[in-house]
């Protein structure tokens, strides 16, 4: 499976998201930096930057857009890159400091690919090693715009690898790059954490979204308790661009075995489908019904070779999705025209495995049974499958009517009111379906049981012990004509 379309990391442009319509105070800030004035003789002169590093500066500064992506892009589109890099190094000043990383970051978001390729060259080898170090440092100064510009240049210059997501490539094979992905990494977990700005999330959402095409990133970020952080970030209250990255984000992660597992536990799936259920974007929708399938396939190929039974991960995750409505989510989406092959493809994909979900968990009586013998029962997807109760009802009335006697006990007995919800809504679904049910029912003594949790606390207990002892005392036509009304 491929980059969602919107993940073009071809064009780091798309990264601007919103931002050019909305012209947030963030964007204005960054205009107004790009307009500064810098002296840039007086540094000369104070032997801060040297001639020729003055003449690439004055030749790149303030020019038209085309020309600067062509004076980077020709043969000598280095030694610009170094230019600026060296600025870094060697000026304090924080207002020029800003306007270098604010240009760094205009570069790489107008000239894409080509130009993060470039910068990753200008910034290695001999003589360069201190770059990373450098934005690092940049990260500890106390001005939020220095830190989110740097972690945004680091972030690029780290991903960077010509590699798609599912790669096993490594990034830190030097010591010192390793070093610094993994101070990186810690930095924007804790800000994800104690946010230290109120763009904290959105700038270090999109930084993972650029840093997680790593396997090697990936592992480190679980290793620092990351995905746990990021998933307390998955809101679909979210402005689009950053609830897009955060999918895009644990999208990546789910190429990664161990980084799954820890989403599965988490419960990212439950947050990824009410993101499904709430979404009005395409790119937003698509990446995250690629995430769940990405998910749903890493179990699936993990339970290869073992048994594969209804308690495996894999089946275990299809019942919860189903359980959660994600086959009703994506019914709901499939009323709008979508016409993207990726996500149309992930919708069939998914409704084919809900579909095969729904039969194992209707044909399985077992499953219920071992529910109800708990005497702690849920409003798992069995208890709503009219399917189930149809093709399983005589059950209720087998090895001397054990499961009707477990649901009685939970109703005279239990004192969790989930439970007594669900029991009294199973004694009205076993009336239902069962031509004699009342008969069974009579014996075990349940309508007492039920009319006294008419006047329970709880109001869901009262509907649904309502709803049960109209079941019991109404006849099955009278009941057709109640719900007809």
């Amino acid at each position: 499976m491929g980059y969602p379309t919107d993940a073009n990391f071809q064009d780091f442009s798309s990264l601007q998201g919103e931002a050019d319509s909305l012209r947030d105070a963030a964007q204005e800030v960054t205009e107004q930096v790009l307009k500064r004035q810098v002296p840039w003789d007086t540094y000369q002169k104070a032997d801060l930057i040297n001639d020729r590093e003055l003449q690439l500066i004055k030749r790149y500064d303030k020019q038209e857009r085309a020309l600067q992506k062509s004076l980077l892009l020709d043969e000598d589109g280095m030694l610009y890159v170094q230019a600026f890099f060296s600025l870094l190094r060697s000026i304090a000043s924080e207002e020029v400091v800003q306007y270098v990383l604010a240009l760094l970051e205009d570069m790489i978001k107008e000239g894409g690919s080509p130009v993060v390729s470039l910068l990753k060259q200008a910034t290695t080898g001999q003589g360069s090693g201190d770059t990373c170090a450098i934005l690092l440092r940049m990260l500890q100064r106390p001005d939020w715009f220095t830190k989110e510009k740097a972690a945004f240049v680091l972030s690029s210059l780290l991903s960077f690898s010509g590699v798609g997501p599912g790669s096993s490539s490594s990034l830190g094979d030097d010591p010192s790059t390793s070093q610094s992905l993994h101070t990186f990494v810690e930095w924007l977990c804790n800000e994800l954490r104690t946010p230290s700005n109120d763009r904290s999330e959105q700038t270090t959402i999109t930084c993972l979204s650029l840093l997680l095409k790593s396997m090697e990133i990936r592992e480190i970020f679980l290793k620092s308790n990351g995905v746990g952080c990021l998933c307390a970030h998955l809101a679909p209250s979210h402005r689009t661009q950053t609830l897009y990255e955060c999918c895009l984000c644990f999208w990546l992660l789910s190429f990664y075995s161990g980084a799954v597992n820890e989403m599965v536990h988490l419960n990212v799936p439950k947050k990824l489908i009410e993101v499904v259920r709430q979404a009005n974007k395409e790119k937003v929708l698509r990446v995250a019904l690629m995430c769940i399938e990405n998910v749903l396939k890493c179990l699936k190929e993990a339970g290869k070779g073992t048994a594969e039974d209804s308690d495996s991960k894999y089946s275990k995750l299809l019942s919860k999705l189903l359980e959660n409505g994600l086959n009703k989510a994506i019914a709901t989406q499939r009323m709008n025209s979508y016409n993207d092959e990726e996500l149309l493809s992930s919708m069939e994909w998914l409704e084919e495995k809900l579909e095969q979900g729904v039969k194992r968990e209707i044909s399985s009586f077992d499953k219920y049974a071992d529910e109800v013998l708990s005497g702690t029962l849920d409003w798992t997807l069995l208890h709503k499958q009219e399917k189930f109760w149809k093709m399983n009802v005589n059950n209720f009335v087998a090895k001397d009517c054990a499961i009707l006697k477990a649901l009685a006990r939970i109703l005279e007995s239990s004192t969790d009111e989930r439970s007594l919800q669900v029991a009294c809504h199973d004694i009205g679904q076993f009336v239902s379906h069962f031509p004699h049910g009342r008969g069974y029912l009579r014996s075990l003594k349940v309508k007492p049981m039920v009319m006294k949790l008419m006047a329970h606390p709880d109001p869901e207990v009262q509907k649904q012990a309502l709803m049960c002892t109209q079941k019991l005392m109404l006849s099955k036509d009278s009941l057709d004509l109640l719900s007809l009304s």
